[in-house]
């Protein structure tokens, strides 16, 4: 055995056992000890900056307060090295070059790697307790079997390593609140977990290397509870089953990465458990979280476009002012989940659960709700222009000021739901029902006689939206601006008080606006309709559906009546306007 307590400068290297006084410190200042054994030697109190350590056997050597400090130990053996310490008396190996060098099993608590070169470094088994890893460039190390408990790390390089399996608790930056800015591309974290550790601004997208190969970085089943991940970046990493509860990913980037040669990779966070998650400013643009779980998670303000959450267990997630465009939710669980004011647009919704979901002001322009289950939902003053909403069950919801122009709510359970001042202009009703519903009647395949209806509590006539479907209906708004949309058959429409719209359908229709500024609305194969008591310079013909202008269309005079024809409308088409002019049919009529 090897004891040094020498003083010895630029010495060729060991021989033997020496030593001096207790109190000097043994000096290996840039000491060429290539090739050197030290197998069990013991060295205290030794300083050997800038020593020369290449390919040197240190294992099962014990370190006392040895300054390593810009050492070259490259492909040094310090297998089972005890290279621990206390504060005051630990090693320091910082600035060393240590690359490929073996240290398996050793003990290196306490130890300093502060700027040190540790690429391709065998950690396996190695204690790491209250190590420091400041600007430490540590690729390609294998940090396999071991644990990190109370560990410094900020600024290193952990790129292409393998921490698989490996403990990470109770770590973070030496100043409280720093980020951690730590690299982890292309690194292998399967089954890896921290618990308690701040990794803040650490970057886990891909890795390429210098022929455009690229490594994505693998954190599948890992366990990442209570973890500081504040601005990181995740670009096509496999999240896979990874378990992160509570996980603070504030501003980080789980995007697609796109490799130089143009290939995307998607970041995988499918099967996972982030729930309680905190995503807040976050990108997750294109993110694959099929059957992922996501409670209770904030997302507000994230992106999520293009991202593919189908069957994700969303209940009670927070979506407040986030962009989940083109997204796709089929058969998600959204459960009192908070969509207020997020764009959904055009997303894919089928067969998902939002019960008592919060979808005020949400936009879900020409989205696909079919089958989607809304009871007790609100979605006031929600944008559903052109939606497919066919067979949803919307029973005791809230759609106040809701716009549903162009939707589809054919099949819909509209029961007990509220839609005062809803807009359901171009929407098709066809099959719905909506029994005790505020300011929205239905009729069924039958002839049916709809009433506007009255505000229970004020007695005020409300703005109602009355569909009589199939058969030959009769609709009289009553009171207050109504939408009436006698759909199939040969109707009769009544406006009444109020600035009515009023749809025919197809059929042979007989529209009355009654009081008010009216608009009358045809579309294609509308058939003979009829207007009584059309007032000049006020109500409108709508013919925006046809695409083409006054001087189209051919108008003449029948009796008392003026016929309104063009070849646009098609054979059987026409527009009879009672007890009115032709020469008074001017292009201010209309609407094109």
């Amino acid at each position: 055995m090897l004891i040094f307590k020498s003083n010895l400068v630029s010495a060729p290297g060991p021989d033997g056992v020496l030593g001096t006084a207790d109190d000097v410190p043994t000096k290996l200042i840039n000491t060429i000890l290539v090739n050197t054994n030290f197998r069990e030697a013991i060295l205290t109190d030794v300083i050997a900056t800038g020593a020369n350590f290449t390919n040197a056997d240190l294992s099962l050597a014990v370190f006392n307060s040895v300054d390593l400090s810009g050492a070259n130990l490259t492909n040094a053996i310090l297998n089972s090295a005890d290279l621990s310490g206390e504060p005051g008396n630990t090693n320091n190996l910082s600035n060393a070059n240590l690359t490929g060098a073996q240290m398996i099993s050793a003990n290196l608590k306490g130890a300093n790697f502060t700027g040190a070169n540790a690429t391709n470094v065998n950690f396996q088994s190695a204690t790491l307790e209250s190590v420091i890893f400041i600007n430490t460039n540590a690729t390609g190390a294998n940090f396999t079997l071991t644990n990190f408990t109370d560990a410094t790390l900020q600024d290193s390089i952990f790129d292409l390593a393998d921490f698989s399996g490996v403990s990470l608790t109770d770590t973070r930056p030496p100043n409280p609140g720093d980020p951690a800015n730590l690299s982890f591309r292309g690194a292998n974290l399967s089954g890896f977990s921290a618990e308690d550790v701040v990794l803040s601004g650490s970057n886990f997208s891909a890795y390429v290397d210098a022929n455009g190969v690229v490594t994505v970085t693998n954190l599948s089943g890992a366990l990442l509870p209570d973890t500081d991940l504040n601005g990181s970046d995740f670009r096509g990493a496999n999240l896979s089953n990874a378990i992160a509860q509570g996980l603070d990913l504030t501003n980080a980037n789980l995007s697609a990465f796109i490799a130089p040669n143009g290939t995307v990779f998607q970041t995988d966070l499918d099967g996972a458990n982030f729930n309680n998650a905190n995503f807040t400013d976050a990108n997750l643009n294109g993110i694959s979280a099929v059957n992922t779980f996501l409670e209770f998670t904030n997302f507000t303000r994230a992106t999520l476009i293009d991202a593919n959450l189908v069957d994700a267990k969303l209940k009670g997630a927070n979506f407040t002012d986030a962009d989940v465009t083109n997204a796709t939710l089929t058969g998600a669980d959204l459960t009192l989940a908070n969509l207020t004011n997020a764009d959904f647009s055009p997303t894919q919704l089928g067969s998902a659960n939002l019960n008592e979901a919060d979808l005020i002001g949400t936009i879900l322009v020409n989205a696909d709700l079919s089958n989607v289950s809304l009871e007790k939902a609100d979605l006031a003053g929600a944008n559903l222009t052109g939606a497919n909403l066919s067979g949803i069950n919307f029973v005791d919801g809230q759609a106040v000021n809701a716009n549903f122009t162009n939707a589809n709510l054919t099949n819909a359970t509209l029961t007990k739901g509220n839609f005062r001042n809803a807009n359901f202009r171009g929407a098709d009703l066809t099959g719905a029902t909506a029994i005790d519903a505020v300011a929205l009647s239905v009729g069924t395949s039958g002839n049916d006689t709809l009433n506007g209806t009255f505000d229970p509590v004020t007695g005020a006539a409300l703005n109602d939206n009355l569909f009589g479907n199939q058969g030959n209906d009769s609709l009289n708004g009553g009171a207050g601006g109504d939408y009436l949309d006698g759909s199939v058959g040969n109707d009769r429409l009544f406006g009444e008080g109020g600035s009515d719209i009023l749809v025919g359908g197809a059929g042979n229709d007989t529209l009355t606006g009654g009081a008010g500024t009216d608009t009358f609305i045809f579309k294609s194969g509308f058939g003979a309709d009829r207007i009584n008591g059309f007032g000049n310079n006020a109500d409108k013909i709508d013919l925006t559906a046809f695409a083409t202008n006054f001087g189209a269309l051919t108008v003449t005079q029948s009796g008392a009546n003026a016929i309104v024809s063009g070849a646009v409308f098609g054979t059987g088409n026409t527009i009879t306007l009672a007890s009115f002019s032709a020469g008074n049919v001017d292009t201010s009529d209309f609407l094109f």
